[in-house]
């Protein structure tokens, strides 16, 4: 498998610039994975996936990373680290996790009245902030790039990120018909590689949770950001995956940029390893990967379970385009 190389020394001429910080929000299980991957092939972009998670499913788990070795042994974060914080045991990951919890929770923002209750949340944070632009400084000196695509998805670290005065946040607001996103969310595991053990395997959620988190996710997002169209773009999974070539050249007049993409034609991508430890196993691929909906929701999930998702998540789905009623692809062979 073909891996991103970083041939130009790490260097000091980024400490004083802006951070340009594309960060993919939105609900689990939207294809975060596979858009982040192909942003991370264009010259000038870096990914490091969910870097929320950095301190748990980083530094204490040792997860693996996509490139195929424990986050710890990988030696682009093992420069990332040191160029941040002089090696992983120069930071106290534990106490990290603990500032990260006085931050503002899903629910506060989905319930917060007003913005500043949720900065009053964040001011709480300490240095947490400080440390995060360190991480993303570093990653934009080893990746020689000029954006960091975070693809973290909650709207808690983006108001972290919003709150540190060197970043430069655009929200890429990535949605997903909810019912094709509580039935992604049902099943826990995916098929594993050598390496893995329980921790690297996906959470499920019910039904009406998963429901609940899209619709509150989604409303959350557009209402702290969506008014600034300069710093916002909604893209829908759908189209995505209509036009991926054309959601990319999007994706670059958005950010201000121009780079060379990586397609082999309109829907095949050249991927080459990327350093994500955290997310869908589908990090793992490379190689050319074909960019295919995915709508086995519509043959496999009932349409009592449909039925359920659109009962609460309505408003949304009317709000992005998604058809109330339910939706058949071909017959159904399970009973979910």
């Amino acid at each position: 498998m073909e891996e991103r190389t970083f041939e130009k020394p790490i260097g000091a001429a980024t400490e004083n610039q802006r951070l340009k910080v594309l960060y993919v929000a939105g609900s689990g299980r939207s294809g975060s994975t596979v858009l982040g991957q192909i942003l991370d092939q264009l010259d000038g972009f870096f990914l490091v996936g969910e870097l929320r998670y950095i301190w748990d499913r980083g530094l204490i788990e040792n997860r693996l990373c996509s490139c195929g070795v424990t986050f710890k042994e990988c030696p682009v974060w093992g420069r990332i680290l040191s160029h941040a914080f002089g090696g992983s045991g120069g930071i106290d990951a534990q106490e990290m996790l603990g500032l990260r919890e006085r931050g503002p929770r899903f629910r506060h923002m989905v319930l917060a009245p007003t913005r500043k209750s949720v900065r009053a949340r964040v001011a709480q944070m300490g240095e947490y902030g400080q440390a995060l632009e360190k991480i993303y400084r570093a990653a934009q000196s080893v990746g020689q790039s000029r954006v960091i695509v975070d693809t973290s998805k909650s709207p808690t670290h983006a108001q972290v990120l919003q709150s540190v005065p060197s970043i430069d946040l655009y929200v890429l607001h990535l949605v997903r018909d909810p019912r094709a996103v509580a039935y992604s969310w049902a099943f826990r595991s995916k098929p594993k590689m050598a390496g893995w053990d329980l921790n690297d395997l996906m959470i499920s959620h019910g039904t009406v949770e998963s429901s609940l988190i899209w619709l509150g996710g989604n409303f959350t997002i557009e209402r702290f950001w969506g008014g600034n169209p300069e710093r916002y773009m909604l893209l829908r999974y759908e189209d995505f995956v209509q036009d991926p070539l054309g959601s990319v050249n999007n994706i670059l007049r958005f950010m201000g940029e121009e780079a060379e993409l990586p397609f082999v034609n309109e829907r095949e991508v050249s991927l080459a390893v990327s350093h994500t430890f955290s997310g869908n196993p589908d990090r793992f691929h490379s190689g050319t990967v074909s960019i295919e909906p995915d709508e086995g929701w519509k043959r496999e999930m009932g349409g009592g379970r449909q039925a359920s998702v659109t009962a609460i998540t309505w408003p949304g789905s009317l709000r992005y385009g998604y058809p109330l009623r339910a939706q058949r692809n071909g017959p159904r062979t399970e009973g979910w």
